[in-house]
């Protein structure tokens, strides 16, 4: 996780808790990080952008990257795309389209790297790079419908079920959730400020149920009262919280697709 220098204006008066203009030492003292990004240097791709924001992938000879139809926003000579329906079902289950587009390096260019750049569909939209390899993903990754936008490497999508009434019902991903596999690295679309936190064995968090993006499969998800009835109706939360028990990654985002839509509909926003 990236930091900045901390200056003795980054710090609280009141002694209650230090911030920092980005609020990283706010996620540090919650608990919470920011995603980390590797810098250019150090990646096959780059992050540009706050909102809406641009992904840039460089493709040694042979490599290729896999997105959702409609994300491209440039490829540079040498590139050839394709468009393929394997595994279609899995995809539409999972609330993508039955189709997906494949850029691929096909050696054209005498210094045989090309480029291509993709972005969101979604305005104000955000590219969250999970790498699945990593042992805090364990290689399968749920995620809410709709949430890939492309992937770099060995990575599946498919759908999975929850027949447990409870939690399909109240725990905000509903019956069918999308699951990544692999050992790639997955791009993520999402709209909100994105936060992760790597939970323990045991240890538990209570969200808002519009707010899970995503979570590793070793991560248990559950659902909890939220309250008593006064708290359930009169607390703005619902009858229920989402909870997440570890080992394992967790995303969660600020305001999620669904209720950029219901703010914008009825002309306000809410207070996420």
């Amino acid at each position: 996780i990236y930091t900045q220098g901390i200056t003795a204006a980054s710090r609280s008066t009141h002694g209650t808790m230090d911030i920092n203009d980005d609020g990283e030492l706010v996620l540090k003292a919650t608990g919470w990080d920011k995603l980390y990004i590797p810098p250019a240097a150090e990646s096959k791709y780059a992050i540009s952008g706050k909102e809406t924001q641009l992904l840039s992938v460089k493709l040694g000879n042979d490599e290729s990257i896999q997105s959702e139809p409609g994300t491209m926003v440039y490829f540079t000579d040498g590139t050839k795309a394709t468009v393929s329906c394997e595994g279609f079902c899995g995809r539409c289950c999972a609330g993508e389209a039955c189709y997906v587009v494949n850029y691929a390096n096909d050696g054209r260019r005498s210094d045989r790297t090309a480029y291509v750049g993709l972005s969101p569909t979604f305005p104000t939209a955000k590219v969250v790079p999970v790498d699945l390899s990593s042992a805090d993903v364990g290689g399968s990754l749920i995620c809410q419908q709709g949430a890939f936008m492309a992937s770099y490497g060995e990575v599946e999508i498919a759908s999975s079920f929850d027949f447990n009434l409870k939690r399909c019902c109240c725990a905000g991903l509903g019956l069918v959730r999308q699951n990544l596999k692999g050992s790639g690295i997955a791009f993520l679309a999402a709209t909100g400020t994105i936060v992760q936190k790597v939970l323990l064995e045991g240890e538990v968090i209570v969200v808002d149920t519009n707010c899970v993006l995503a979570f590793a499969k070793s991560a248990k998800l559950d659902v909890k009262k939220a309250g008593g009835i006064i708290g359930m109706f009169g607390g703005g939360e619902g009858i229920f919280n989402t909870t997440l028990t570890g080992p394992g990654l967790v995303l969660v985002q600020s305001m999620n697709e669904i209720m950029f839509r219901e703010a914008l509909v009825a002309d306000k926003m809410y207070r996420r």
